[in-house]
């Protein structure tokens, strides 16, 4: 079966950000800043989301409070096609066209520019 991960946002040019595999995910933590996700027990955290995120384009609005509730609907979404498909999925974090935030679930061979 296909996994399923989770690409988090970066804060600097030239960086593409980190990819978690969702089911590495034991601990989120939400502000209306970020939402970070690690692994409990864990001293590494992975920013999933950021308001300054680099490529949102400026001003992003603030996340709303319940992103992270959002992002484990989303994983329950991705985890269900994945079970159908036969590629792993990549869920993002990102606005929308009425720059507000949300979460997409994408092929990573849409992600892939090689």
């Amino acid at each position: 079966m296909p996994d399923v991960w989770v690409m988090g946002t970066t804060l600097h040019e030239g960086r593409s950000g980190q990819l978690v595999r969702a089911d590495a995910i034991t601990y989120l933590s939400a502000t209306v800043d970020k939402v970070t996700a690690s692994r409990i027990g864990s001293d590494e955290a992975a920013t999933l989301a950021h308001k300054s995120a680099f490529g949102l384009g400026a001003p992003a609005p603030l996340l709303p409070e319940d992103f992270h509730l959002a992002l484990l609907v989303t994983l329950g979404e991705a985890r269900e096609q994945a079970r159908d498909g036969k590629e792993d999925l990549v869920v993002v974090p990102g606005l929308d066209d009425n720059k507000e935030w949300d979460w997409s679930i994408v092929p990573v061979s849409e992600l892939w520019t090689g």
